[in-house]
């Protein structure tokens, strides 16, 4: 990377670091992507989210996670070779405007390069299971295979193929009051690579939370962890790395509110 465009990118990021995530959050992060099946279990730890969210003193932009134990991901498929201690993660949450079947009408796009055309050249999505019922809530889980090309830096572009499951369910407030969410596991089976080799996705796993308030808006949640190979490594901090992934974060939530709204969801 030019130095120039390191030290503006340096700039966008601002001098607060994000803080380490404090171990109850930590803790349900990793177990409510191990229970994503488990529609039972993923009401439990939304109440614990709910319960967390509703005690905390600040409000951070996101926090720094430490890797996925491998107890998560013991029912899905990792790429051979890999280990969750390489991993680079974080959460971070926001209230969307949006409502909570908005966002399932979102979910359910094929083309989700909607959410932002300038990250994707290409997110075709694939319903597997549950696409004909998920919508209108006749059924709780959607299963979905996800055909991508990650539009990098300096017009680099990273193919892999990605999977992402959706599951209904419900949780009680920090008030006793129940309300509705979906809940999403997202992960690689495969290593995904630029055509000369130099940029990659080697791992990556993301828990999605959508849960309804009594507003009638969405308070959402999103945690990544993630290994990738780029060309810029070497000229960019570890501290750098955790915050773009934190900014990227953010960037998901205000892009998706603002195509709902583009598209007339």
């Amino acid at each position: 990377m030019k130095t120039s465009l390191l030290i503006a990118s340096l700039a966008l990021v601002g001098c607060s670091h994000s803080p380490d995530a404090p171990v109850q959050l930590t803790e349900l992060a990793a177990k409510t992507f191990g229970d994503q099946e488990d529609a039972a279990l993923l009401s439990e730890d939304l109440a614990d989210l709910a319960s967390w969210e509703a005690s905390r003193d600040e409000v951070e932009d996101g926090y720094i996670l430490p890797p996925l134990p491998d107890s998560a991901v013991t029912d899905i498929t990792t790429p051979p070779g890999t280990s969750r201690g390489d991993t680079l993660g974080g959460i971070a949450d926001a209230q969307s405007t949006a409502t909570l079947q908005q966002h399932v009408d979102f979910i359910l796009l094929p083309d989700q390069t909607v959410v932002d055309p300038n990250d994707y050249s290409t997110f075709d999505r694939v319903f597997i299971e549950g696409g004909d019922c998920f919508g209108d809530g006749s059924c709780d889980r959607l299963v979905t295979e996800n055909d991508m090309v990650k539009t990098a830096a300096f017009g680099v572009t990273i193919p892999y193929y990605y999977f992402k499951d959706y599951q209904r369910t419900t949780y009680v407030d920090a008030d006793g009051v129940e309300h509705d969410a979906v809940v999403s596991r997202g992960w690689i089976e495969e290593e995904g690579w630029s055509e000369d080799g130099a940029n990659g996705v080697v791992q990556s796993y993301t828990l999605d939370v959508f849960m309804d308030t009594s507003a009638g808006s969405v308070h959402r949640s999103q945690a990544l962890w993630t290994e990738m190979v780029l060309s810029i490594d070497g000229a960019v901090s570890q501290q750098f790395l955790e915050d773009q992934l934190i900014l990227g974060l953010h960037d998901v939530f205000d892009d998706t509110d603002s195509a709902i709204i583009e598209l007339g969801l």
